[in-house]
């Protein structure tokens, strides 16, 4: 029979997840008003307090039903109960039609990372459980997913350099309860978990149903795919070690022979980080569409092709992956302002920082570049970067000055107070996209 979690066996896990944190931690939760996170509050709560740390809570008030506002003043008297730091986020935007939890689910990331990262918070924290991972889990094996994909919910993982911790990832949700009915506190119940409109909800009651034979053949062949999953992330890690070249202005170039010469899921599976992390976007295209395309590169000494809004060059000894430039131009305002002190994710794919006043941005085009080439184009030589490239750069212009990302002079950028770095939505480092 399942007990309440201890505040000794939290601290375990906390050291056996060989969790990365300050000598005086502040970490970030965010909370729900469930269960789930109030179980977590309570332990981390006390686990932080030893450690001299700070924790803030973070609700994210989705607007969505009735009760939501009862959820925000149940964040705020219990912060204060706790006596902790807390803050109130709000989805104030129209709601959108369809898709309405992945879209609420990327929003209320966006925001509480947006916000760490203002507060200066490196650890956010969220009470994903067991049952998550296995209901992720099962949801994923519906859609077909591949290996890599159907190791449920990660332990950790970063976004936007604050990384993200769960350190209830393998505790199932009863002894959560039980933690909560120990210390007897009372949580709030989402009426949303009893919509069966919602996917996750219609596999988590269908869990319920299984019998005790059922649920035991799930949860072994999910602990199969985990194992399997950690082997495959190693081989790609070191593919990507020791085959890959990245070029900071977006350009990965793989040696085509050791490409081949790797198993053929794995190459699935390298085309699908590749070209995610090279697009900017948070999706891979569709196995079908790598496997029609892999037996291309077999077959063809020279290829050029765009797929998930990326170009592919393929010649005798390399495979080159750049951003398509005319999604770019379809996708892209022509003009944007980056206002002084707030980064811009441009393209989805560069950050952008300007520290000492406002500047503009444009898409690249050849009218631009007839205007600049005198100034550019020896160095763009120099470096090798091929025009096609070039033009899915940001063009910046303070006052009458423009600048070029990695063509322009580093220092001249900076006394100019801006700064460029490329940082798509999803790194090749992340796992299960």
């Amino acid at each position: 029979m399942s007990q309440p979690l201890t505040h000794s066996e939290f601290s375990s896990i906390m050291s056996n997840h060989f969790f990365l944190l300050e000598k005086k931690p502040h970490v970030a939760l965010s909370f729900s008003g469930g269960s789930d996170s109030l179980a977590l509050l309570i332990l981390l709560n006390s686990w932080i307090k030893k450690r001299d740390g700070i924790l803030t809570l973070i609700h994210f008030n989705h607007k969505l039903r009735k009760e939501s506002y009862l959820e925000a003043v149940f964040t705020k008297k219990l912060s204060k109960k706790f006596n902790l730091n807390f803050k109130i986020l709000n989805w104030d935007n129209e709601k959108p039609k369809s898709a309405i939890m992945f879209k609420a689910r990327h929003l209320r990331y966006k925001k509480i990372i947006d916000f760490c990262k203002k507060e200066k918070i490196i650890t956010l924290m969220t009470a994903h459980h067991h049952n998550d991972s296995l209901e992720t889990y099962l949801m994923r094996k519906e859609r077909k997913f591949s290996t890599l994909g159907l190791a449920g919910i990660p332990t950790r993982n970063n976004r936007d350099n604050v990384q993200i911790l769960r350190p209830l990832i393998n505790i199932g949700k009863e002894r959560l309860i039980k933690t909560c009915n120990k210390y007897k506190y009372k949580w709030i119940e989402d009426s949303s978990n009893k919509n069966h409109r919602f996917e996750r909800i219609r596999i988590r009651n269908s869990i319920t149903n299984f019998s005790k034979k059922e649920k035991s053949k799930i949860i072994n062949d999910f602990n199969k795919c985990k194992k399997a999953n950690y082997g495959i992330e190693r081989k790609i890690g070191e593919f990507f070690v020791d085959n890959l070249k990245f070029q900071n202005f977006g350009e990965f170039l793989v040696d085509k022979q050791k490409f081949l010469d790797e198993p053929k899921s794995n190459q699935i599976e390298i085309m699908k980080r590749i070209l995610v992390t090279c697009s900017g976007g948070v999706y891979p295209p569709r196995t079908r569409s790598i496997t029609l395309m892999l037996k291309q590169i077999e077959k063809l000494k020279r290829l050029n092709f765009t797929i998930n809004s990326c170009v592919i060059e393929l010649n005798k000894k390399s495979i080159h992956f750049f951003r398509e430039y005319q999604k770019i131009k379809r996708e892209i305002k022509k003009e944007t302002i980056v206002r002084k002190g707030t980064p811009l994710l441009w393209d989805d794919r560069f950050e952008i920082k300007s520290m000492l006043s406002d500047l503009k941005c444009f898409i690249f085009d050849d009218s631009i570049w007839i205007k600049i080439k005198k100034d550019f184009n020896f160095i763009r030589l120099n470096k090798k970067i091929n025009y096609r490239i070039l033009k899915t750069l940001p063009v910046l212009q303070i006052k009458r000055k423009i600048m070029i990302p990695f063509l322009s002079d580093e220092k001249e950028m900076l006394s100019n107070g801006v700064s460029v770095i490329f940082s798509p939505k999803i790194p090749l480092t992340k796992k299960n996209f």
